[in-house]
């Protein structure tokens, strides 16, 4: 093995197998281990009551949450199945309603063109022989002066009086 100043050789050379292991060694042994039975305390009459009253109490409180969790899911459920019925007559109502603004536009648009200005002005022109107003045809009503109540017997009032003699 040469010896190396600067490196050790040996380090990487194959080692030969040595026994490291100190797990003692077991020597085949053809005879059977000795093996015993142990027993588990029995319990007192008392002690299996009250293991059983805790295994029935955990029983119900399984039984509980799984009813509470059903109810719960049961609630979801129906909740569901009444919003949709709610927005199946929401459509059926939208539907409904659109109908009738479309029937109300016809309707209106019907009315434009039986009740125009020109139709209106020909039926009166043609059938009732009625014609436009003339200027000359025009009277103007002077309202400016005061008004005056003519009475049973020929008496005469002033509007001003009558409205005070109301007020009394």
């Amino acid at each position: 093995m040469a010896q190396n100043t600067r490196y050790n050789i040996e380090l990487f050379e194959p080692a030969a197998p040595r026994n490291t292991s100190t797990a003692p060694k077991i020597k085949p042994n053809n005879s059977r281990p000795n093996l015993r039975v142990v027993e588990k305390p029995r319990m007192t009459a008392s002690q299996v009551r009250a293991q059983n009253a805790r295994a029935l109490r955990r029983i119900i409180k399984i039984f509980a949450v799984a009813g509470i969790c059903l109810f719960f899911l049961g609630i979801v459920i129906y909740s569901t199945l009444e919003l949709d019925e709610i927005n199946r007559d929401i459509a059926s109502i939208d539907k409904s309603m659109n109908i009738a603004k479309s029937e109300k536009v016809r309707l209106d648009m019907e009315l434009d063109s039986i009740i125009s200005l020109d139709k209106v002005e020909d039926y009166a022109a043609n059938t009732l022989g009625m014609s436009k107003v003339q200027d000359y045809q025009v009277v103007y009503v002077d309202l400016s002066s005061s008004d005056r109540i003519l009475m049973a017997g020929g008496k005469e009032t002033d509007e001003t009086n009558v409205i005070k003699s109301e007020n009394k």
